[in-house]
This record gives structure tokens, sequence and C-alpha cells, in this order.
């Protein structure tokens, strides 16, 4: 299965108005910057067939909707409105979406939609491509979904709902096995989700560089 693939249903409409204020997508587009830095974000020819990879979500305060980067953005350098794609309603049941943008949503867009559904408190989700996380999972003691678990499809948006259920710190950052490098962070804003994410990837970082 390709990285990048869409696996679900979805009718696509094209915007009336702004997907995110403009101070919401100031902090997006940052947080996004800073992970395509870091290399956990973006479009390698060498890794993973030359998709994109990774992708950002958000929902802002009293919206029933989350905001997230379209599929295959992550290696686009410039980053617009037309980057991202509102999901109005999500069926996990049939495996579709109605979603608002310019471009079809992140392969990914139903595995966020459950962790949003899975927690009224968590507003900002971050899905990054770390190796040196995902190596050493065990050892930062970070919580998994199963090997056997592929990428953006019912099973795995299964997994994630089991996963936060029975996993209640938050901020949280979990790694998905059937997802080579696959890791989440989720939190109750991006700010919270990010700075945990940047901190497992220190000490995952640290451990590769320990003798």
């Amino acid at each position: 299965m390709d990285e990048g693939t869409i696996r679900f249903a979805y009718n696509l409409t094209a915007p009336t108005s702004d997907l995110l204020s403009a101070e919401s997508f100031a902090a997006l587009a940052a947080w996004r910057s800073m992970l395509r830095d870091l290399h956990v974000l973006g479009q390698d020819t060498n890794r993973y067939g030359g998709f994109g990879f990774g992708n950002i979500s958000m929902r802002e305060p009293d919206s029933p909707s989350l905001v997230i980067t379209a599929s295959q953005t992550s290696g686009e350098a410039s980053f617009g409105a037309d980057s991202l794609t509102r999901l109005d309603a999500v069926n996990f049941d049939r495996f579709w979406v109605e979603a608002v943008g310019h471009q079809p949503p992140s392969s990914e867009a139903l595995t966020h939609a459950m962790v949003y559904a899975s927690d009224a408190r968590i507003r900002a989700v971050l899905h990054v491509h770390s190796p040196a996380i995902w190596r050493h999972a065990e050892a930062l003691a970070l919580p998994c979904t199963d090997a056997q678990t592929a990428y953006g499809t019912p099973a795995m948006v299964g997994a994630v709902q089991e996963l936060l259920t029975s996993q209640q710190t938050r901020p949280l950052v979990f790694v998905t096995l059937g997802h080579e490098d696959g890791v989440f962070a989720c939190g109750a804003d991006l700010q919270l989700a990010g700075t945990r994410l940047l901190a497992v990837l220190a000490r995952a970082r640290q451990l590769e560089l320990s003798p």
C-alpha cells in the first residue's frame, strides 16, 4: 500500500470563506514549517516511494469541524489557504467524509477524525514520520497500534479509538507500528501537542546517539 493513497470516499465542496482564522492559520503554518525543518514532515524521493508524508489538523474553539492539511501537500514549500481542507461530516461505518476545500483531505483524515471523536479535549493532531521515534517506541514507553494494522484503514481507525480510550494522558504521543515511521501527537492545542512531540523526538535522537 503506497503512502498517500486515500482509502475513504469523500465529497469535496469548494469553500466560500476562509477555513481557519488568521491566528489559527499562522499557528498551523508555523508548526508545519518547524516539522518540515526537522524532516519529520515533507517529501523526499528516497523515502516512502517519493510520496509526501505527515499532516496536521486542528479544531478551532467552539467548532465541530476539523481542518487538516490537504492530501500530498506536505512536500510543497509554499503553504496557503488552498492547502487546507475542512471535514464537516464523518461516517466511520461508511468510511466517508463530507469535505470543504480545493484539494482532497489527507489520506489520514479519518484517523485524525477518530482522535477528535474519542476525546473532546483534543483540539490538535500532528502526524509525522520519525524513524528514530518509531524504532525506539518500546524504550520510550510509547503506546502503539499493532504492527498488522495498516494506515488509513478502518482497522487503524478502530485501533486508535481503543488506544485513546485506554491511554488517558494528554498531550499524548503514540506510534503506529503498521505504518512505517508513523507517529501521532495530540493535545488541547498545537502548542501542547507539538511541544510533547519535540520532547519525545529529542529523547529518541539521544537514544540513536547513545553508545
